[in-house]
C-alpha cells in the first residue's frame, strides 16, 4: 500500500473501519474504563488546582496528561454509534 492510499479514508481494500459497538459482553469493560479515566481526571485537575493554590509550578506534562484522559473519555463515550 502507497502512503497516499494511507493517508485516504476509506480508499484501502479491506472494508470500513468503525468503532467497535458496546455490547453486553463488554459493557462492563466500557465502564470500568469511563470510572477509572473519570477519577484520574478529577484528581489531575484537583492536584493542578491545588498546586496553583500553593504557588509551585506546574509540570508541562500535566495538561498533556489532561488533554490525553480527555480524548480517551471521549473516545469511550462515542463507541456507541446512533443506527
Amino acid at each position: 500500500m502507497a502512503l497516499s492510499g494511507a493517508e485516504i479514508p476509506g480508499s484501502r481494500q479491506g472494508g470500513n473501519e468503525a468503532l467497535p459497538t458496546i455490547t453486553k459482553l463488554n459493557r462492563g469493560l466500557y465502564t470500568l474504563v469511563f470510572y477509572i479515566l473519570g477519577i484520574a481526571l478529577i484528581l489531575l485537575i484537583l492536584g493542578w488546582i491545588v498546586l496553583t493554590a500553593m504557588g509551585k509550578t506546574i509540570p508541562d506534562s500535566l495538561p498533556v496528561v489532561i488533554a490525553t484522559i480527555v480524548g480517551a473519555l471521549v473516545g469511550a463515550v462515542a463507541a456507541e454509534k446512533a443506527p
